[in-house]
């Protein structure tokens, strides 16, 4: 039997799936084809559109369309698919049994500001937003076993389509450490991470030294840790509420050593649980900038300095402790090579949340000023409209109508005043940017990225 795997993209608030990127989730789904004994040929949507294939697809067993976004962001190395695309593989590919999975099943937007559509794909015979759903579906037997017992296979299976995908081997893998918030309390509003992933589960050692093997023969040489909400909270003990070093140093160490990469990065940290746990998060910190390699970002889910807003969301934390969290990262991470800082915090920003006004507006910016004034360096600055998703606690809610002028204004002036300073302190006059791939052209100029967290423009 044979099935073709189409990647419409994720981008999820602790996984990317966006070119460069290959995202853990379409590994799990190939994994899961391949424990069935099912071959896999996998294409990207932008492949699909490039070479018109949207109806070479019916001399397969199953087609299995997989995408999602639940934090949309302006990407440079593909275009997400759409949800009309997704109707339309439906619609001229009659033969297979054909399968809809990922984020995009909980809720369909390419953008924020707006509530996601529910999905309702009736040319589907089937839909999941689970990998583990689709699995019981195909025979396979998950009851009584946990999450991590059973996704380590696939995930350890599913390295074999890496080769596959049309920028190989010029890819990151998004790899796997954690799954769900490590907080203690409530989630925030708006969050999809508790929804889809459920508690807090650090992912065993002998499961990631296994995927991290069968990436070495896939060819891999770009990793990040970009599945897990904090990876300063790997290996946390939730309940006596203790973080890990050892753990993080084994994790990292050892990815280090079976790999050797090229490029190693990390995405998500929760600022407040660095600045509640600072002795511990300095070790971790420490440790992640001794393996990590130049370049790399530590993503901070600030989503507003507003003091109101941050309550009314359930959003844990004050702007104080977030700024002693950047300082913290600041003081670790900003070693340079060749003019580069290893390790910087990133910070992103969300509006239209309960609570928010025009003075939102004011607050957010004060505080950025703040931190430019402090001589503190932040990598980059994310800022996202609200998208709201069936069954999280924000689609209860009222939400207050955003002010596009406004919003658009201030945009406008963090781009032009923090972010031009930004940028240059980053990346200083003589720092070198090196493996740089060429993305697009713009007239004669041609704009390009290393591979890694974030490109530079």
């Amino acid at each position: 039997m044979k099935a073709a795997l189409i990647d419409g993209y994720i981008d999820e608030p602790a996984a990317l799936g966006v070119p460069p990127y290959i995202s853990q989730r379409v590994r799990a789904i190939a994994g899961i084809l391949y424990a069935k004994g099912i071959d896999v040929d996998y294409f990207t949507i932008d492949t699909v559109r490039k070479k018109e294939l949207w109806n070479s697809f019916n001399a397969y067993d199953y087609l299995i369309l997989h995408g999602g976004l639940t934090t949309p962001g302006h990407y440079v190395g593909g275009t997400p698919a759409s949800f009309s695309e997704f109707e339309k593989l439906l619609s001229l590919n009659a033969n297979p049994t054909k399968i809809i999975e990922g984020p995009i099943v909980a809720g369909y937007s390419l953008k924020g500001g707006r509530k996601a559509r529910e999905v309702s794909l009736d040319e589907a015979d089937a839909l999941f937003t689970k990998e583990l759903d689709l699995a019981k579906y195909l025979g396979i037997s998950i009851e009584g076993k946990a999450y991590y017992e059973l996704m380590n296979e696939f995930y350890k299976l599913g390295a074999a389509i890496i080769p596959q995908h049309p920028r190989y081997p010029d890819i990151i893998v998004e790899f796997d450490i954690s799954s769900g918030c490590e907080r203690r309390d409530k989630f925030c509003s708006f969050c999809t991470e508790s929804l889809l992933y459920g508690n807090f589960k650090s992912r065993d050692f002998k499961g990631i030294e296994e995927e991290l093997q069968a990436l070495k023969t896939a060819g891999v040489k770009a990793i990040r840790f970009g599945r897990s909400a904090n990876v300063i909270a790997y290996g946390y003990d939730k309940e006596k509420d203790l973080p890990n070093p050892e753990a993080v140093k084994t994790l990292f160490q050892t990815t280090s050593v079976i790999l050797n990469p090229e490029v190693f990065h990390i995405d998500n940290g929760n600022p407040i649980f660095i600045a509640r746990h600072r002795k511990d998060a300095e070790k971790i910190l420490e440790c992640i900038v001794k393996y990590n390699t130049v370049g790399d970002t530590i993503s901070f889910g600030v989503e507003s300095f507003d003091p109101t807003v941050r309550h009314l969301n359930n959003i844990d934390g004050t702007a104080e402790e977030i700024i002693e969290a950047i300082k913290i990262v600041n003081e670790i991470g900003n070693v340079r090579i060749d003019g580069v800082p290893k390790l910087l915090p990133g910070i992103n920003l969300l509006y239209g949340l309960p609570g928010s006004t025009k003075k939102t507006f004011e607050i957010d910016f004060f505080f950025l000023k703040k931190i430019l004034e402090a001589d503190l360096i932040i990598r980059r600055l994310n800022i996202r409209q609200v998208m709201v998703f069936p069954n999280t606690p924000l689609s209860k809610r009222k939400l207050p109508k955003t002010n596009r002028g406004v919003f658009e204004k201030y945009k406008k002036s963090v781009r032009s005043i923090i972010d031009k300073e930004m940028i240059q302190k980053v990346f200083p006059v003589g720092a070198i940017v090196r493996k740089v791939i060429p993305e697009f052209k713009r007239g004669a100029l041609t704009f390009g990225r290393p591979l890694g967290t974030y490109p530079i423009l």
